[in-house]
């Protein structure tokens, strides 16, 4: 008599299967999901970088860097890169060699360097009784021979501003005389052009009447230094004080 499994048992067994495939599964572990990639913004070009070489007065953009970009983002990149073109090459601008310094002027250098007097113009030569042409009419003003007009009417203006002042309050004749003369020698060795002599309104002198005034006007016209003097304004000094113009020297320093 054949005998046959019993349906029971077949069932557990495919149970038991069953079973053990879902603890695997359980113990496994679970595969990360798929996240959506963040889209990378390009940066916006550097100002201090290279930028892209224009053609036919157009941005061009790297066709490798672009096609790797989305369409929006490459929209963005050539929208800002509308008015970007590269600087113009110009030709550069050497300055011309200095020239060699002439005997004179390694002449003029080495006594500067040492101390000694350099040959400017100097105060002894001029007369205390001289007056001028022009000072007879008028000593409110001057203008050297041989200078054009416009260098008084500019220091009229103001357009000659005052580099440096000396104030002679106090002193006598051979003083002031002594202060100008070192003074207007500074200024010539310095490149000072314009300057104001303070020489009081000299009413409060012994005599009652302007000593310094008259003479330092009077020096002023003699000397080939002084291209121009006028009175100076009443915020300046107005009759106590004077502008002067004082003339260039060769550049000792070549």
């Amino acid at each position: 008599m054949k005998t046959s499994k019993p349906k029971t048992v077949g069932r557990s067994l495919a149970d038991l299967k069953k079973l053990q495939h879902q603890v695997r599964q359980d113990l496994s572990p679970a595969p990360a999901p798929n996240r959506p990639q963040a889209r990378k913004r390009p940066r916006p070009p550097d100002p201090g970088g290279k930028l892209p070489t224009p053609a036919a007065n157009k941005t061009s953009v790297p066709e490798e860097a672009v096609s790797s970009l989305d369409p929006s983002d490459r929209a963005w990149l050539r929208h800002s890169l509308r008015d970007v073109a590269p600087l113009k090459k110009q030709a550069q601008n050497l300055a011309p060699s200095r020239p060699a310094a002439s005997a004179e002027q390694l002449e003029l250098r080495r006594r500067h360097a040492i101390g000694a007097p350099i040959n400017t113009p100097a105060l002894p030569q001029a007369s205390d009784q001289y007056v001028s042409v022009q000072g007879e009419a008028n000593d409110a003003q001057h203008l050297r021979p041989g200078c054009g007009p416009d260098v008084l009417r500019d220091l009229e203006r103001n357009r000659w501003p005052i580099e440096s002042s000396l104030d002679l309050h106090g002193a006598d004749l051979e003083q002031a005389r002594e202060r100008l003369d070192n003074f207007l020698r500074s200024c010539l060795e310095h490149g000072v052009r314009c300057v104001r002599i303070v020489h009081g309104t000299g009413y409060g002198s012994r005599n009652g009447e302007p000593v310094l005034r008259h003479a330092v006007r009077r020096w002023l016209t003699q000397l080939p230094s002084i291209l121009a003097f006028m009175e100076c304004a009443p915020n300046e000094g107005g009759q106590g004080a004077v502008k002067l113009v004082l003339q260039a020297i060769p550049d000792t320093s070549v």
